[in-house]
Parts: C-alpha cells; structure tokens; sequence
C-alpha cells in the first residue's frame, strides 16, 4: 500500500474539478470523485469556509488565533505526516489510504482512498446508518473500530457520527472509517506526545461517541 506523504501539491497541472458535482458535502469541505481515477476522491474547501471566512464568522477570544487554525486541509495533512512516519500499517484499518495532495479549480484538494459497498453504492455514515437499528455487523464494525482506536492510540477531533463512514463489504461484515476529522485539536498536543495522554484522551472521547451512537437510537 502505497502513502504519498505531502504539504504541497504533487504535480503542476491543475485537476478540474468545479464543473464536477460533489458526491459528498461536509461542513467544510466538497468531495468530488477524482476525474482520473474513480478509485480516488479530492476533497477541497466548500468556499463559504475558507480559513479567512471561518476565522471572520468568530466571535471572542478565539479570533485571536492564527489563520491557520482554521484550515482543515492543512490540519488533516499534518495529521497524515503524523501517521506516515508511524509506519503502521494497522493504523489504515479504519483511515482512508492517503495519496497525497494536488492543485485543483478550488484550490488545494487532498487526494485518498474512495469506499463503495460490496453492491457499488457509497457508504452511509454512522449518522444516517444507526437509525436503522445496530445489526450484529454493525454492532461488531463499532467495537473493532473502538478497539483500534485503544490499541493504535489514533488521537481525532471529535468522534462525530457524521464524519465516519460505514463501508459494507458484505450483509455480515462492516468496518467503520474515520473520513473527517484527522488530527489532534489540544493547543499543545501533549496527547500528540505521550502515550498515556493519548489513552485518557482517547477513552473520554468514546465516553462521548457512546453517547452520540446511544441518542441516534433514542430519537429514531
């Protein structure tokens, strides 16, 4: 498996992908299947949440920060180089392969891994799949990717339902994927640092992914 680690774009040709319709829309970013490869998706900025717009929308104390702190693309690609140089091939279990990063229309697109299910339709995330009950594979795919989480001391922002995937690979198999939210959010990244940080860090947040799963079900 091959991981292209970059801050800056690979290649000096221009990816076209605005004339394209996104088949997923985030909360900052457009994901566009890859024109030249259906195997990939490019993810860019939504242009109403640029780190500029974002930092302008803030009110109090946090628009102090840097411009930076309010770039995704530039946080997830830090969070990739931090992954890279673990070189742990268990670590992609449940994270998007990664190809790097190339100049597009709208600007700078991060370049991964696209997952379809076993019958070709794109997964639904955790947010959209719960309420339709947790069956065994479910049920299983959530205590793997908890388990991997511990044992691999991935470090994320918040667990958000809506930013993991649920790829079926068949009616009885299915593996959760963090597609958003790479990264450490602590302005020292002590968790970043040290393992024992990182383990409680970890264990609050499934506490709170818990507990975002539980009300999925609560209020379907």
């Amino acid at each position: 498996m091959g991981f292209i680690d970059s801050s800056v774009p690979e290649q000096h040709t221009i990816v076209n992908v605005g004339q394209l319709t996104p088949f997923a829309i985030g909360g900052t970013r457009l994901c566009f299947i890859h024109p030249e490869d259906s195997n990939k998706c490019i993810k860019v900025l939504r242009e109403d949440r640029t780190p500029q717009t974002r930092r302008q929308l803030t009110k109090g104390i946090k628009k102090l920060r840097p411009v930076k702190h309010w770039d995704d693309q530039q946080k997830e690609l830090t969070a990739y180089r931090q992954l890279l140089a673990r070189d742990t091939p268990a670590l992609w279990h449940h994270i998007p392969e990664f190809f790097g990063s190339v100049e597009t229309d709208l600007g700078l697109g991060i370049v991964t891994r696209i997952y379809r299910n076993f019958d070709s339709k794109f997964p639904r995330n955790l947010e959209e799949e719960v309420p339709y009950g947790i069956d065994d594979s479910l049920k299983k795919g959530i205590a793997d990717f908890k388990s991997w989480l511990r044992r691999e001391l991935v470090v994320t922002r918040d667990l958000l339902p809506h930013n993991i995937i649920v790829v079926r690979d068949s009616l009885q198999h299915c593996r959760l994927m963090i597609v958003d939210g790479l990264g450490n959010s602590e302005w020292i990244p002590v968790s970043t640092w040290f393992r024992s940080f990182a383990s409680r860090k970890i264990e609050r947040k499934i506490s709170k992914f818990n507990h975002r799963v539980e009300s999925l079900l609560v209020n379907q």
